[in-house]
């Protein structure tokens, strides 16, 4: 039973469990890292945070689940009679209705005091695959047996139904009908569980125990900070029509890809390499819906950027459009760090409109750069094209301390109208940031254009070390994925840089396959460094990953075999602002030797 234990636990929390992001060489998933939670609180072993992070990581991101969300969802399994495989905490109130529609497909009936949605609201919804039927009062029998009923706790009553929606939790009671794992893939993608301190909140009340109320936070802070936002991006400030913030990246993402949908439908074209996350969701929400149709163009190894987009938008061109086309663009990129030539950039998209007679949407993802300005540099080229920013805020924004995302539309009427219906959305999915995410924002936003670009100092360094290291090594002078000098004169100051190792002497495909994990493994051994996905931080160590094992999980192995050179995948490192550069530097250089000794 983990509920009387939950006192001590509380107590002695890991220090990482208090983040964003988690070390992913021991990731076990909810199911198994309850299973050896409940194992441990079982064994003779004394309840101390050495012990506790000794039992390994749920997931690898806030925004798929923290220990401490997972926790507080395998207490209510526990208080409920339940697996924690059957309980979802959601950020959102109403993402766990939407879950289950999205996932399922079937018609969801939902009972609640009042109608939990109206009218306006179903139509939003319906135009993402989402078939739900809202009523007022207890659960009624179902007439028809693949239906689904939800109801939420204060009318269940006796009834018998298929979910229970809890205050941010879903319970899911039909397996048959409803999959958890397909929940939990919404859950990820569009929404997130519990934030850490509202997890913190719940568990400290399950165990009897004080815990300090988040604070509001002070609207004039909010103003400068939104107002940061639109500057960072290249826009000017204009408090009527202020960035979007919601609980993590890809929610800002489905609500525009949403608000699309409702606007008549959308063509968006997106590198093949994309952040995982960002493809697969829009995976989901194109596979139920002809109003959304996703296209790709591919930038990996020696493709040049801007080439491949051209051909891409001219073949698109040549089809049977929906009203608005979208080029999402990641500058600079994920995992290659690819820059476009923005004049070219700007002609190509002008063109494109030109011909076409389409509405065109420029969406940057500008969260390895979000000091570009990039909307101030296309303005002067194309004064009316519509160009938003979507930014990650879980990176240098917030320094890493919390999952956040955000839209800045720029100065076009189209623009603002767009953030208008994604605003509604976002009311819709509920998934705007929580107060503890817009307090941490507000205290961290400041000085991100000087910890970009002392990042960027230090692993401009560090580039240096590696592959001097690897021709010493090898006598081979191996590329390096990293935004070149003029680029980042131009404001595009990444902290990340990739590349392919050469292949030792005398290797073998199953050697090359995995030498890139090695590498990072070796890496990891230090201190100084962790094997994570994020970048953005600022507490000193330095991130190390397998993109392709990693951020781009969900990618097609065969896009992924693209960036590979000689069979040896991409490993990608981000730099704090600070550190120990003596120590980091050393590291490397040693790692490279261990490599190819």
């Amino acid at each position: 039973m983990i509920v009387p234990q939950l006192k001590t636990i509380l107590k002695n929390i890991p220090h990482d469990w208090l983040g964003t992001t988690f070390k992913n060489n021991n990731l076990l998933g909810r199911e198994l890292f309850c299973k050896k939670l409940s194992a441990f609180l079982l064994s003779d072993l004394p309840i101390n945070s050495g012990n506790l992070a000794d039992i390994g990581n749920a997931e690898d991101y806030l925004r798929v689940s923290t220990n401490l969300s997972t926790i507080y969802e395998l207490c209510l399994a526990e208080i409920n009679g339940l697996d924690v495989a059957q309980v979802f905490s959601f950020a959102s109130n109403t993402m766990g209705i939407i879950a289950v529609a999205k996932s399922t497909g079937a018609l969801v009936h939902v009972y609640g005091q009042s109608e939990i949605f109206s009218s306006d609201q179903l139509s939003v919804l319906q135009g993402i695959g989402c078939k739900i039927v809202s009523h007022s009062g207890p659960a009624k029998p179902k007439t028809n047996q693949t239906d689904i009923i939800i109801a939420l706790e204060s009318v269940k009553g006796d009834s018998v139904v298929d979910a229970v929606l809890g205050d941010n939790v879903l319970y899911i009671l039909n397996q048959n009908l409803i999959d958890s794992a397909k929940v939990l893939t919404i859950r990820k993608r569009m929404s997130t569980p519990i934030t850490t301190p509202m997890a913190l909140e719940r568990l400290h009340k399950l165990a009897q125990l004080e815990i300090a109320t988040i604070k509001s936070v002070d609207q004039e802070q909010v103003s400068d900070f939104n107002a940061h936002l639109q500057v960072l991006s290249g826009t000017d400030v204009d408090y009527n029509n202020t960035p979007v913030s919601f609980t993590a990246g890809l929610p800002a993402l489905a609500s525009l890809w949403t608000s699309l949908i409702s606007f008549g439908g959308a063509d968006v074209l997106m590198a093949s390499t994309a952040y995982g996350g960002s493809s697969q969701l829009t995976d989901i929400l194109s596979l139920s819906n002809h109003k959304l149709r996703k296209h790709s163009f591919d930038i990996q190894g020696k493709s040049i950027m801007i080439e491949s987009i051209k051909q891409s938008l001219e073949k698109l061109s040549t089809t049977d459009l929906l009203p608005t086309t979208v080029l999402f663009c990641e500058i600079p990129t994920n995992p290659d760090m690819k820059v476009p030539d923005i004049k070219d950039l700007a002609v190509i998209l002008q063109n494109y409109q030109q011909k076409t007679q389409k509405k065109v949407l420029l969406l940057i993802d500008s969260t390895f750069a979000p000091n570009s300005k990039i909307m101030l540099q296309l303005r002067k080229l194309v004064p009316d094209l519509n160009v938003m920013v979507f930014l990650s805020m879980s990176k240098s924004v917030s320094r890493g301390l919390t999952t956040a995302g955000c839209l800045v539309a720029n100065h076009t009427q189209q623009g603002i109208e767009l953030l208008s219906k994604i605003k509604q959305v976002a009311s819709v999915l509920d998934t705007l940031a929580k107060p503890d995410q817009i307090k941490v924002l507000v205290e961290n936003h400041l000085n991100v254009e000087k910890r970009c670009e002392d990042a960027y100092k230090v692993a401009s360094k560090a580039g240096h070390v590696l592959v001097d290291a690897v021709k010493q090594s090898t006598g081979l002078d191996m590329s390096l994925a990293f935004v070149k000098p003029s680029e980042a004169a131009q404001g595009f100051t990444t902290s990340t840089f990739s590349f392919n190792l050469p292949v030792p002497k005398h290797s073998t495909p199953e050697i090359n396959a995995a030498l890139a994990q090695k590498f990072v493994d070796l890496l990891t051994d230090n201190k100084h460094f962790k094997p994570c996905v994020s970048f953005g931080q600022d507490n000193g160590l330095v991130y190390c990953t397998v993109p392709a094992t990693s951020t781009q999980g969900v990618i097609s192995e065969k896009d992924k075999q693209k960036q590979a050179v000689d069979g040896v995948q991409l490993v990608r490192l981000s730099f704090p602002p600070t550190c120990d550069e003596k120590v980091v530097y050393e590291h490397l250089e040693n790692s490279v030797k261990a490599i190819y000794e």
